[in-house]
């Protein structure tokens, strides 16, 4: 039997957050707050600016900041079927494919990363220990 579309993205996000159970606490905890704000920021300001601000603070001063969002870059490249090395900035794969993606394209993405996304807020929560806010439980 194949597994449906929900079960396959349910076990894809559990094995990528179970990776991130194996980071650095603070590098957990911020990851686990950006799975909670992540389609937030997806919803109201569209993919591509969600992208972006991750792109831009995967080069972040601060290590663990800047690691968790090299993870989420990564793992929302890992949805959406395109490679990238999450190191951020402008000239992030990901991002670049984002931006030249047309509407139809751009609104499949946006609908993957945002169904898949249920999945890395609960694992966030059961796996990582992070509630809503970015605090643990």
């Amino acid at each position: 039997m194949t597994p449906t579309r929900a079960q396959q993205a349910m076990q894809h996000a559990m094995q990528l957050v179970q990776q991130v159970a194996q980071c650095d606490k603070k590098v957990q905890e911020i990851y686990g707050g950006l799975c909670h704000d992540f389609p937030v920021l997806a919803r109201t300001c569209g993919l591509c600016q969600a992208v972006a601000f991750s792109a831009d603070k995967a080069q972040s001063d601060e290590k663990a900041r800047a690691e968790a969002h090299q993870l989420l870059l990564k793992h929302v490249g890992k949805i959406l079927g395109i490679e990238t090395d999450g190191k951020g900035g402008a000239n992030d794969p990901l991002l670049q494919e984002i931006i030249k993606a047309d509407a139809l394209q751009y609104m499949l993405y946006t609908r993957q990363v945002l169904h898949a996304w249920v999945y890395f807020k609960r694992f966030a929560v059961s796996i990582l220990g992070v509630k809503t806010g970015g605090q643990r439980e």
